[in-house]
């Protein structure tokens, strides 16, 4: 699934080249990925046509698109879906769940192959759910140790999470963005195992934490983020950020730090890597 630096690239790729541009048309080929109740792709397309996309961002692992009327498209890639900006001459592609013209000859596809991506439209002014319960977002300026430290204390500190840190990263209602890949790369970077109880880091783990997510996801917009399967920029081209990853998806191959053995954790039903020598067990005491 794209994660904060894929999204990041796509939203960057997007508003230089599409940005202010008239939509000749707009259509939904697949209206099970329209989530907002009511809507029909009848009405995907009069909320798009002859409009403009006046500001596209990112939010968490959301894009959102605002037209010049102050509505709102926000689209989720879910695990395949991705974003092409092509010529309209050129063949469409398969798996297309929207599409969008725009003046100039240009076409955005919107292709989804597992279809666990979503739509969704809104009017001005309107509220966005999806969005109020998004955490922190980690590439923020106002994202830093200190603020860290109270996510993962939670929000009285006589109780802090008992979660392991690698679990609580993933949860997007405490920091937005972050997936499996990401976690496990910062985690090892700062040398902090992901099966470490988050609220028993201390504030120079959290330090090294919270720098080290920013590094690690910064690098990895720069690549154009990571593909290991189906992500694309909207070139259709490969994020190369792979090649710069330290432990994920490495199992029992060498870390590329120490040379040691690379470990799989299921942490929550879900996979984490780590180096045992990198990032050595420690107390997990809570009075760290």
């Amino acid at each position: 699934m794209p994660e904060l630096p894929e999204v990041e690239t796509i939203v960057r790729g997007l508003r230089s080249r599409v940005l202010n541009c008239h939509i000749t048309t707009a259509k939904l080929l697949r209206p099970d990925i329209l989530k907002s109740l009511g809507h029909t792709a009848e009405d995907f397309t009069r909320f798009l046509r002859g409009r403009h996309f006046q500001e596209i961002e990112r939010r968490g692992k959301y894009i959102v698109f605002t037209l010049n009327h102050g509505g709102r498209m926000i689209a989720h890639l879910g695990m395949t879906g991705k974003f092409v900006l092509s010529r309209q001459s050129q063949p469409q592609p398969d798996h297309l769940c929207s599409v969008y013209h725009f003046e100039r000859g240009l076409r955005l596809d919107h292709v989804d192959v597992r279809r666990f991506g979503q739509l969704a439209i809104y009017q001005p002014g309107e509220a966005i759910p999806e969005l109020e319960k998004l955490g922190a977002d980690p590439i923020s300026t106002q994202f830093s140790a200190e603020s860290l430290q109270g996510l993962v204390r939670g929000k009285n500190d006589d109780k802090p999470r008992r979660r392991a840190i690698h679990t609580l990263l993933l949860d997007q209602t405490i920091i937005s963005g972050v997936g499996n890949i990401y976690a496990s790369e910062a985690l090892h970077r700062a040398g902090i195992r992901p099966d470490t109880i988050a609220g028993s880091l201390g504030i120079s783990d959290l330090q090294r934490l919270a720098a080290e997510l920013q590094n690690v996801m910064t690098e990895a917009i720069k690549q154009g983020g990571t593909t290991v399967n189906d992500y694309r920029t909207i070139d259709d081209k490969p994020g190369l950020f792979l090649e710069y990853l330290r432990v994920y998806e490495r199992k029992d191959q060498p870390c590329r730090a120490c040379g040691t053995e690379i470990v799989r954790l299921r942490l929550g039903g879900r996979s984490a890597y780590y180096c045992p020598k990198c990032q050595p067990k420690i107390d997990n005491e809570l009075s760290r």
